[in-house]
């Protein structure tokens, strides 16, 4: 089954979710090494945004794909760009709308 006839019946969809768009507060990398307390200063937080499909949406974490294609006539679905957020560093999640050409 071709990608674009997955997508014309909608397939992909049904899957593992919609597209998305998430904003979502980045933590601070860890310090290497030791860090003498008396010195230590918070930093402004990082506000990210990451867009793909949803392929899991839960109390714990979200995850998104930025690619996706089915293999072959099991028809296996293959994901790419996979990030994963914690879900309590969700800010928001909005709903992108498709439209197939």
């Amino acid at each position: 089954m071709s990608l674009e006839r997955a997508l014309d019946e909608n397939r992909i969809c049904a899957r593992f979710g919609r597209i998305v768009q998430i904003d979502w507060i980045q933590p601070r990398e860890p310090y290497g090494g030791w860090t003498d307390a008396a010195h230590l200063e918070p930093e402004p937080v990082q506000t990210c945004t990451s867009v793909g499909r949803l392929v899991r949406d839960d109390d714990c974490i979200k995850i998104l794909a930025a690619s996706a294609m089915i293999v072959g006539d099991e028809e296996r679905l293959m994901l790419s760009g996979i990030i994963e957020i914690p879900a309590r560093c969700v800010v928001r999640i909005v709903r992108l709308g498709e439209t197939v050409p």
